[in-house]
């Protein structure tokens, strides 16, 4: 599996997708970050679309900026195994007889 599919279960448009491409792809051709004041070359078409797809890309913990610089994170990773830890002992607890959890 290319890990380009793992952004669109992020993304909603393929326009989007190829965005976080262009950002991720930069990021790692720079050695693994990029300065924040050349933002640019890491726009695909708009600024609207950069601005939108580079804040969802830090808010699910894909990359961060830390020190001015736009990096690849772990955070992402962090948080599915989180995830899927917390899913596990639901179902777990519904199969133990828990019937109070609601979503």
């Amino acid at each position: 599996m290319a890990p380009r599919y793992l952004l669109r279960y992020i993304f909603f448009t393929e326009q989007q997708v190829e965005q976080a491409a262009k950002i991720l792809n930069e990021i790692m051709k720079a050695d693994g970050s990029v300065p924040d004041k050349d933002w640019e070359r890491l726009m695909l078409s708009s600024r609207g679309l950069y601005v939108k797809v580079r804040r969802k890309l830090i808010d699910v913990g894909l990359i961060e900026k830390r020190n001015n610089m736009f990096r690849l994170s772990k955070d992402f990773a962090r948080a599915l195994e989180k995830m899927s830890n917390y899913w596990l002992n639901i179902v777990e607890e519904f199969e133990k007889g828990d019937r109070s959890i609601e979503f």
